[in-house]
């Protein structure tokens, strides 16, 4: 007799591994059907009019390109393409039905299809600027959250270059101006603490605090600290209007009102998302009002810093006048230092069996005993050399070679005849390639701005002095 359990259960067994393969390849195809459809998606986008009137190096590769063809390694170079994919074949597959590109015949290079229009003059009035956004921000956040007022057609979140984290802010661009309006209108909801006006701007410098203070000095005159208000953006005359404002009920009930009816029409979920939203064309309005500011702050700083200088300039001639009691030497420009001369017995050798300790290290450790000049050693050197500043100097040393190896264990030995004279050369030729090396070059404002950080630390430090008086 044939069991017919057992051919039951194995026919049930084989049924459920055939539709457990099926269900694997259905969901395979549904995985690559959504890779190729987000790879189109992405090359389209390059290629598109509003990238390529905002991307300079995409248009320059397709303005350098052969019949305006790119070689498809060349997106795959790309951050973006890199997540997707870098399979040439299945990028090229993507494209196959592409509206906006076309692909060659060997499926290794694409293109556009239609040449590019010239750039539209409207693109501010479609545009919105956004701030308070989170450090997480990203382009598929911003599109989510915008496309339920619109068509959303690009997204631009400005980095810092040395971190690349968002700036805070955002460009969002839309297909119509009806729709960035409308972006206004619901999504305008910032929290109760943000700023009053908008135009975030950097508030903090080295991590400190800064404030818009008036520092008095010494002779009594007032020396505007500017730098410090060109990061307040907030102007006298926008405080007196708040302040206003905040008198006027109605203004408060209007506001309160508008905000009540913002929350309940801005839910996503049940999180209300505290944005700053306002048009791009008056973004740009409280730019050129910021920048005008900031011109002159700084000319008020330059003015400011030059007086400081003129009087302390004054004063040096005097006291110059009054320890020299001549005229003719106070006004001659010192001369450049030509560096250190040549004198025989000061340059001291120093070795040890591991590396040595850091310059500051030796320099106070031999300074108790002789003054030291310069200390050359490299880190994780085991050897290098001490300048000191007269020959007896460098003689106390090496007298005191036997305390100062049981100590620290250091080898000192002074050097002299040839040893001596080509250490020596080896200093001018380091100091000439020091000259030689480009400085890097500041900017005026930068410039100007550490000049005024200088006179204040200078003087911070000279009324923190303390005065002693004769018994």
């Amino acid at each position: 007799m044939i069991d017919t359990e057992k051919i039951s259960s194995g026919g049930d067994a084989a049924r459920s591994n055939q539709s457990e393969k099926k269900e694997n390849e259905k969901k395979k195809r549904s995985r690559v059907k959504q890779l190729l459809a987000e790879v189109k998606k992405q090359v389209e986008f390059w290629f598109g009019d509003v990238n390529l009137h905002k991307d300079r190096f995409m248009k320059n590769v397709i303005e350098q390109s052969r019949d305006g063809y790119v070689d498809i390694s060349v997106l795959t170079s790309f951050n973006r393409m890199k997540k997707l994919t870098t399979d040439v074949k299945l990028i090229a597959r993507a494209l196959k039905n592409s509206a906006i590109v076309e692909v060659n015949l060997q499926g290794t290079h694409v293109r556009r299809k239609d040449p590019l229009g010239e750039s539209p003059k409207d693109v501010d009035n479609r545009t919105v600027y956004v701030e308070l956004l989170p450090k997480s921000v990203t382009h598929v956040w911003l599109e989510r959250v915008f496309s339920k007022c619109g068509n959303v057609v690009y997204v631009s979140i400005p980095r810092y270059k040395s971190t690349g984290h968002p700036k805070g802010f955002a460009f969002v661009e839309f297909e119509t101006e009806e729709q960035a309006q409308k972006a206004i209108e619901m999504l305008n909801n910032p929290p109760e603490d943000a700023p009053k006006k908008p135009g975030i701007f950097p508030k903090t410098c080295k991590k400190k605090t800064i404030h818009f203070e008036a520092i008095q000095d010494t002779q009594g005159n007032i020396f505007i600290h500017t730098v410090k208000r060109l990061l307040v953006y907030i102007t006298s005359k926008n405080e007196e209007q708040l302040d206003s404002e905040k008198k006027d009920d109605s203004v408060l009930k209007a506001k309160r009102k508008r905000k009540k009816k913002l929350k309940e029409r801005l839910k996503i979920g049940e999180e209300v998302i505290p944005l700053r939203v306002l048009s791009k064309k008056e973004w740009l309005n409280l730019k050129q009002e910021y920048l005008t500011l900031q011109k002159h702050c700084m000319a008020h700083l330059k003015q400011s810093v030059a007086q400081i200088n003129q009087k302390s300039v004054k004063y040096d001639i005097m006291q110059t006048k009054e320890n020299e009691n001549t005229s003719c030497k106070d006004t001659a420009k010192k001369e450049p230092p030509s560096g250190p001369e040549f004198a025989s017995g000061v340059i001291v050798k120093i070795s040890y069996n591991q590396p040595l300790p850091s310059k500051r290290c030796i320099k106070d450790s031999l300074s108790e005993m002789s003054a030291v000049a310069y200390v050359d050693i490299l880190d994780g050197d085991k050897e290098g050399y001490i300048r000191f500043k007269s020959p007896e100097d460098a003689q106390t040393v090496i007298t005191a070679q036997s305390e100062l190896q049981k100590k620290y264990n250091w080898n000192l030995e002074l050097l002299s005849g040839d040893r001596e004279q080509r250490y020596w050369q080896k200093i001018l030729v380091d100091r000439q390639a020091k000259l030689n090396s480009p400085r890097e070059k500041k900017r005026g404002t930068e410039k100007l701005i550490s000049k005024a950080e200088k006179i204040i630390i200078a003087r911070a430090t000279e009324a923190s002095k303390h005065i002693r008086f004769d018994d």
